[in-house]
């Protein structure tokens, strides 16, 4: 009986083996596809749409003394051809001061390491 046992312990082994294998090669066909179909640009632009979802979110939260009267909300992005110039748009319910407009700015930029002499972010306010 004790070798009965054994078996199933071995066979629960190999199944486990088989499947990280089979893990583990999803994970490497996917980073491939992924890194053989996007270019640097697309790259970048991804970077700066979470550095604008994540500024947002801490400017609603009122981080670092940012302070908006009403939650702001991001509507979108759009850039040229080259994926150089980007227009970023907020909507917001008050006028924004100056201080929470570059803290907006300064977070894209350096959280997301982005270069400032390439990438020219411009952020439009819409009511």
């Amino acid at each position: 009986m004790n070798l009965l046992k054994n078996k199933k312990g071995q066979t629960s082994l190999e199944f486990s083996m088989v499947l990280l294998v089979i893990v583990l090669l999803s994970v490497v066909s996917i980073y491939n596809f992924l890194n053989d179909n996007f270019d640097e640009e697309d790259k970048t632009i991804n970077k700066i749409e979470v550095g604008v979802t994540k500024a947002v979110s801490f400017v609603n939260s009122r981080v670092n003394g940012t302070y908006v009267k009403y939650s702001i909300s991001y509507l979108g992005m759009s850039y040229n051809k080259n994926k150089t110039n980007i227009s970023i748009y907020i909507r917001n319910g008050s006028s924004v001061n100056l201080y929470t407009k570059n803290f907006i700015n300064s977070t894209i930029y350096n959280d997301q390491n982005i270069n400032y002499s390439k990438y020219k972010i411009n952020i439009y306010y819409v009511d």
